[in-house]
């Protein structure tokens, strides 16, 4: 029996919308999940890979994507002259961190701080900038082309502002957490107070797996 044309053609659109269907119900369980609501920022819908970069922390040790893995990593864009977002949030950081070493003691919860300021941040400055908010906290740096090849995976806006004496930056002062695979997972607003920051973060890693913790 020879199939017509028109015959094979409905055949293939049926095998298409079969095969489409199977692909859909086998993502439907991540796509009706839940996340939890964060009141200072979001939890991505799912979490995201980023670029390969590489820079070095306060003590010339590479920092790079790996770095990020192991644990939850929050990380903070910004600038040791910056006058006021900057060393509010770094001191907000610190808070919390001590505050979830404490309730949480075997979750594993770094900071970074990394410069969008290299010409004047280096490692040295970085290191006794961190050094009066929070000891364990990493300062990262490099070169210009570097640092924007993480801000440009993360959306990170910045801009240089020249005045009469020296220069500011214009930067986003959002938080972004890593997960243990090096994955952004969530992203939150600096600007909301400390408890409101500390119960996000309360909800992110209580209502993550315990493998992830």
């Amino acid at each position: 029996m020879v199939m017509s044309k028109r015959n094979i053609i409905f055949i293939l659109f049926i095998l298409f919308g079969i095969s489409g269907l199977f692909t859909y119900f086998q993502s439907l369980p991540s796509l009706l999940e839940k996340k939890p609501t964060l009141a200072t920022g979001k939890i991505l819908a799912r979490p995201m890979e980023i670029d390969q970069f590489e820079l070095i922390d306060q003590n010339n040790a590479a920092f790079n994507n790996k770095s990020l893995e192991g644990g939850w990593t929050v990380v903070f864009f910004g600038y040791t002259n910056c006058p006021d977002v900057c060393p509010t949030t770094i001191y907000k950081l610190a808070e919390i961190k001590n505050v979830i070493k404490e309730k949480l003691p075997s979750t594993d919860f770094n900071t970074v701080l990394v410069t969008l300021d290299p010409d004047r941040d280096s490692a040295q400055r970085l290191d006794e900038y961190i050094g009066y908010f929070d000891e364990t906290m990493l300062g990262v740096t490099g070169t210009y082309e570097n640092i924007q090849s993480f801000t440009s995976s993360l959306s990170v806006f910045y801009q240089r502002i020249n005045k009469e004496e020296g220069y500011d930056f214009n930067h986003t002062a959002s938080i972004f957490v890593f997960d243990k695979n090096g994955l952004l997972f969530a992203t939150m607003s600096p600007a909301n107070s400390i408890s409101e920051l500390t119960e996000d973060f309360y909800t992110i890693l209580n209502n993550t797996s315990s493998d992830s913790l």
